[in-house]
């Protein structure tokens, strides 16, 4: 079975240099933000280890579209097919791996594992070209397109109608070359001689519609001085020719091509794991396109269990990053073109799954709780009123902190060489605690007056008219006399039937108390609506504790 044990681009696309060595990992899920360069590996496999030999590349092509420095993707494989490594073929180039270091030499020795590595070189005439390299050979060798399609490398993208057809290079013509129900000889010629055949079929018609038609051109060719006796219909063979795949799959009567669009991406892919089971390298962009998430799920579960070849895919989806192992998923980021590859360990993967949001940013505000991630949310959009980047451009996202596990979970983070800020209370002394632990991390604390909550913060900070409009949402929630009760049982008095009007010291730090001990605003929503008056105020609490510290949270997005 091939495997690409490592690969290497220079110059491809939006990568300047990419190296890495995928070892004995069978499923490879890459992740990342946008433009980190996880569709151009997947094209770059694919163009390296390419079945036929009409590719075309353009100067769009090349890192900046700069065609002085040429594109190189070198793709080591262990596992090849012997009939590729006998002398007549590529033996002379076989290489070894030394899989204790997993250093690549290129002697084969004692206890090292075979290996060929084929090599894309394309320069600025356009025309590419592939050889078996190894630095021991005075000179390369070049292989052929169909030695290349014995290595079964194909692409799942929007563009896979033609891997519903019985064409040459299609995972079906792939899986029919390799059915033991074929006899060997017949293997190059089946298709054609099932187009023969079919043509039989379509000449034993009587066309007796187009008789008439033709009863007269034999009559006016007559007349002309040339005789047709044998004219008929029947189908010319340009128009059925093997390359323009006619023959295809249908599901009854409809080509799967008119299939939908997840429909199409998982018989594809079956088709490709079936033909995994003998060796086969599964390329899928953007696994989840197309599927609802209950599928999408399935989907990876399933190639995680049962997949027998090995197989890369990209993905922005969060139930694929839920799904798979943590050692499977290989997080890129691209620095002006240079573009890296970080793997977790087993510790992360608790990580992974509670907030898979992380793996694609660059930045990170860990929340302690709901509330928290609904004042961020009410931060973003109060940067955009003031004409400031959103964080999604900025490449950052909020995620909960798991509520006792916030420190644990802000370090891990930390981990993946992220930029780490904590937005949280300071009346926890088990997180107080914590704080000099991420800090010594350089993580970002972000926090409030010592043993404050964000509500007693917030009652203490906010103006009166700002507090009101927060018990009345309270009171929307519960009612008037709910919100009046808790208020009453902590101090210990009644209140006026005009208690609302006039600001009271007693009453705000009483409201702060209720809200953290009730709850009103820990949930999302509510945190967000929380956060929608502290911006509408803004302006007036700019010198108080909360309004520094926001000021600081944005501040720090921006990178100042």
């Amino acid at each position: 079975m091939a495997r690409i044990y490592k690969l290497d681009i220079k110059n491809f696309r939006g990568i300047k240099e990419f190296s890495y060595t995928f070892g004995d990992l069978n499923l490879i899920c890459l992740v990342g933000r946008g433009d980190s360069g996880k569709s151009s590996v997947l094209s770059a496999i694919l163009y390296v280890l390419y079945p036929n030999w009409n590719l075309s590349f353009y100067d769009t092509d090349f890192y900046n579209c700069d065609i002085e420095h040429p594109i190189e993707i070198e793709a080591t494989l262990v596992g090849v097919p012997d009939e590729l490594l006998r002398e007549d073929k590529y033996g002379l180039y076989i290489r070894g791996i030394d899989k204790k270091t997993n250093a690549i030499k290129d002697e084969l020795e004692d206890g090292y594992e075979k290996a060929l590595t084929v090599r894309l070189k394309v320069e600025k005439d356009l025309e590419p070209k592939w050889h078996i390299i190894n630095s021991r050979q005075d000179s390369l060798t070049e292989i052929s397109a169909y030695d290349r399609a014995k290595l079964n490398a194909f692409m799942v993208s929007d563009y896979l109608d033609v891997h519903f057809h019985w064409n040459k290079g299609s995972p079906l013509y792939s899986l029919l070359k390799q059915g033991e129900n074929v006899a060997t000889s017949e293997k190059d010629t089946i298709l054609i001689d099932t187009i023969r055949h079919a043509k039989n079929k379509l000449d034993s018609y009587p066309f007796e519609q187009f008789q008439k038609v033709i009863d007269i051109l034999k009559s006016k060719a007559e007349e002309l001085g040339i005789k047709l006796p044998d004219v008929s219909n029947s189908i010319d063979f340009k128009d059925i020719f093997i390359k323009d795949g006619k023959i295809s799959l249908h599901d009854g009567k409809i080509p799967l091509r008119l299939k939908g669009k997840g429909s199409k991406r998982l018989v594809s892919i079956a088709s490709q794991m079936a033909l995994a089971e003998s060796g086969g390298i599964i390329l899928i962009d953007e696994i989840e396109q197309g599927l609802e998430p209950d599928r999408v799920k399935h989907l990876a579960r399933t190639l995680y269990k049962n997949n027998k070849g090995q197989m890369f895919i990209t993905t922005h989806s969060q139930g694929i990053i839920e799904e798979l192992e943590v050692e499977n998923i290989l997080i890129l980021n691209n620095d002006n073109g240079m573009v890296q590859c970080k793997k977790s360990d087993k510790k992360f993967q608790g990580v992974i799954r509670a907030c898979p949001e992380a793996v694609y940013a660059k930045k990170v505000i860990v929340c302690e709780g709901k509330t928290e991630i609904g004042i961020c949310r009410a931060l973003d959009d109060f940067r955009i009123t003031k004409g400031k980047t959103n964080l999604t451009a900025l490449d950052v996202v909020y995620t909960g902190g798991g509520g006792n596990n916030l420190s644990e979970r802000a370090r891990e983070l930390k981990r993946l060489e992220l930029d780490i800020c904590v937005l949280c209370d300071s009346d926890e002394k088990n997180l107080n605690n914590e704080k000099k632990k991420m800090k010594d991390k350089g993580i970002k604390i972000f926090d409030w007056n010592e043993n404050n909550s964000i509500e007693q913060q917030v009652f203490n900070d906010l103006p009166w008219d700002a507090v009101k409009e927060l018990i009345a949402y309270q009171e929307s929630k519960t009612s008037e006399e709910s919100v009046k009760n808790c208020i009453e049982d902590k101090i210990k008095r009644k209140l006026g039937k005009d208690w609302k009007e006039n600001d009271d010291l007693e009453i705000r730090k009483v409201l702060g108390e209720v809200a953290r001990d009730k709850a009103w605003f820990k949930r999302i929503d509510h945190g967000e609506f929380l956060g929608s008056v502290i911006f509408k105020y803004f302006d007036k609490i700019k010198d108080k504790t909360l309004g520094k510290r926001l000021q600081e949270l944005s501040g720090w997005i921006d990178n100042e």
